[in-house]
């Protein structure tokens, strides 16, 4: 969101420490004096429960405010302080009629601080984008923040209108599988999410396969970052299932996932029709050999594809799978450079060497089979070609 500078209130990255009334007063004077605000920008400072009560009244007056990026600013503050201060400051913004962007990431809050803002997220049915990224929320505040959006959205419903809410970052918050239950039904509930970022959740397979469930229920999804949970075969087939429904996805972030051997090759398979895809990460995922060459296939219909992350899996770097993937992104006039770095392959044993050449006999063998379609003969024709090549 494009906000004029005359009309952003900046004190941001100034290192001020605003304990007491008498210490923020100047900038609050500054602040009544403000007129048309539509985004205050306090972050990298620290509020103390007095300051941040002090703050909320003036806050109150603002109606014009659209965005209020308060990421980091309750550095050493002890936690029952932060929450008097997330209780007044989330109290002044549910009054405010055209906020529709909260920014609370990098306030280690934890489940105090999420009850502190369970009302307003509850109440304030304009709020487009939420980010709560690294703010200690664990099960149980995550639990909280699930059902504080299910009910914004069941107040939506009763006022005959949809979910405004949009974009949901909330990362780094040891969620783990026990919120999963309720963030899936508020998701299903929503349907109108197009941004989801919750990497590094410690969420596991079932919780995994609980939220794509819920996710599944927004058409519009265009950007998933679910980088550094744990999928395995479980959780990639509920992602493969997932990406049938999402016809506007551009952004596709699952590295080091673990999707695994058979996770991964459903995963690949699944990204055929996805042609709006811009940007897919598949790194460190035990992908082998087989996926690679199936990913091949796939990104035929990646037309637009802008970065191909695939490093760290499990096959050779120099293997004519990797080759067949650049013949891929050259026939759809793709740079080479789309496809990111390959330096951190892993090394595979020596059983695990012996499977990767049957694959390739396989694959061998398949060559020979009658192609099915014009399109299938066209990249059998490329398979034998490289191979040719890589054989002189």
């Amino acid at each position: 969101m494009a906000i004029p500078a005359d009309r952003i209130y900046s004190l941001e990255g100034r290192g001020l420490k605003l304990t007491t009334t008498e210490d923020v007063e100047p900038y609050l004077s500054e602040l009544r004096a403000f007129e048309n605000l539509e985004e205050l920008r306090l972050n990298g400072n620290t509020f103390g429960a007095e300051a941040a009560k002090a703050l909320a009244e003036v806050l109150k007056t603002k109606t014009t405010l659209k965005v209020a990026t308060l990421h980091d600013i309750f550095t050493s503050r002890l936690k029952d302080e932060v929450k008097e201060s997330v209780v007044a400051i989330c109290a002044a913004l549910t009054g405010l009629p055209s906020l529709v962007e909260v920014n609370l990431s990098d306030n280690a809050f934890g489940p105090l601080g999420a009850e502190a803002m369970a009302e307003f997220l509850s109440k304030h049915t304009a709020l487009q984008v939420l980010r709560l990224n690294n703010n200690g929320l664990g099960i149980n505040g995550g639990t909280t923040i699930a059902w504080a959006l299910l009910a914004c959205q069941e107040e939506c419903a009763r006022q005959g209108k949809a979910s405004a809410l949009h974009t949901i970052v909330c990362g780094r918050n040891r969620l783990e599988n026990g919120s999963a239950p309720e963030f899936a039904r508020a998701f299903a509930a929503l349907g109108s999410l197009r941004e989801v970022r919750m990497p590094q959740n410690g969420i596991r397979p079932e919780g995994v396969s609980e939220l794509l469930g819920g996710l599944s229920a927004n058409a519009g999804l265009a950007v998933l970052d679910l980088q550094d949970n744990t999928f395995t075969e479980v959780g990639s087939k509920a992602l493969a299932e997932a990406l049938a429904k999402w016809e506007a996805l551009e952004i596709l972030n699952v590295g080091d996932c673990l999707l695994g051997p058979a996770g991964g090759q459903a995963v690949i398979q699944a990204l055929k029709g996805r042609g709006t895809l811009k940007s897919v990460n598949l790194q460190y995922n035990e992908i082998e050999y087989g996926g690679a060459i199936a990913l091949s296939e796939s990104l035929r219909d990646l037309k637009l594809l802008e970065r191909l992350e695939l490093n760290g899996n499990r096959f050779d770097a120099e293997s004519n799978a990797v080759e067949l993937i650049r013949a891929a992104l050259c026939e759809n006039d793709l740079d080479d450079e789309v496809l990111g770095s390959l330096s951190d392959m892993e090394e595979l044993t020596d059983e695990e060497e012996g499977e990767e050449e049957e694959e390739e006999d396989a694959e061998g063998d398949d060559e020979k089979q009658p192609p099915t379609s014009a399109a299938d003969a066209q990249l059998e024709d490329l398979v034998a070609e490289m191979k040719k090549q890589l054989s002189v």
